[in-house]
């Protein structure tokens, strides 16, 4: 964890993930030795627990870490297994309220009448072959192309990379209709014109399918060892400059 870090859109999406989605703790990792979370990032952080390299033996640090997860995994264990059931978006048919219908005065507002009439749930265009974790912004583009979402919802979102589309899939699945007003009014300011509720629902219900089509995460184990080697290259970075 770093300044910029804290900084990055990046940093802000992981932690609704695991916060938010997976309803799970995060302790932070500083690599700085005067470095502590701050700001929204400080509010999210329950409690004091932390780990900070480079104020005990690098090795030393390593063995607390893989303790606290190792325990963390211990005390999951320890409690009675609770079966995990499938959070999923309705597929509903959308009717159209009073805010979803154009104003006749303001013919900005008439993007598309056959996107407004239109209820049908369109299925999952995959334009792209590779993994989604491994998507760049070209790959999103095309994508959001293929399954007929709005280009500006594109142009607003700007996804970098496909774990990040991935990761707002996540934070989408609590409450969507109220992240569809966030967006409805964000969108309106941006460009003057009504972000209908059933053209935010198509684009719930294609990053909800393109979740159940991603590569299977990896190992526990794996994901363990991935964290301590990207650890080990991110400090000899620092230790550079």
């Amino acid at each position: 964890m770093t300044k910029d870090y804290q900084d990055s859109k990046s940093c802000r999406q992981e932690v609704m993930y695991t916060k938010d989605s997976l309803k799970k703790r995060f302790i932070p990792i500083y690599v700085k030795r005067d470095f502590v979370a701050s700001g929204w990032l400080g509010v999210r952080i329950v409690g004091p627990q932390y780990l900070r390299f480079g104020k005990k033996p690098f090795e030393e640090t390593v063995k607390d870490l893989v303790k606290l997860i190792f325990d963390d995994k211990s005390e999951k264990n320890s409690k009675h297994k609770v079966a995990k059931v499938p959070v999923t978006v309705p597929l509903v048919e959308i009717k159209p309220d009073e805010n979803d219908k154009p104003n006749e005065e303001s013919p900005k507002d008439n993007y598309d009448d056959s996107n407004q009439s239109s209820h049908e749930l369109l299925p999952l265009l995959v334009p792209n072959p590779k993994p989604i974790e491994k998507w760049n912004s070209k790959d999103i583009a095309d994508w959001f192309d293929a399954n007929k979402v709005r280009c500006e919802l594109k142009e607003m979102y700007d996804f970098q990379c496909g774990t990040e589309l991935l990761l707002y899939g996540q934070c989408l699945r609590p409450e969507w209709q109220s992240e569809y007003f966030d967006v409805r009014e964000q969108f309106l300011k941006q460009y003057s014109t009504v972000l209908y509720r059933n053209e935010f629902v198509r684009l719930v219900n294609v990053i909800n399918q393109l979740e159940q089509v991603q590569t299977k995460p990896v190992s526990s184990t794996c994901g363990i060892l991935l964290l301590l080697w990207f650890i080990f290259v991110l400090l000899n970075t620092f230790k550079m400059f």
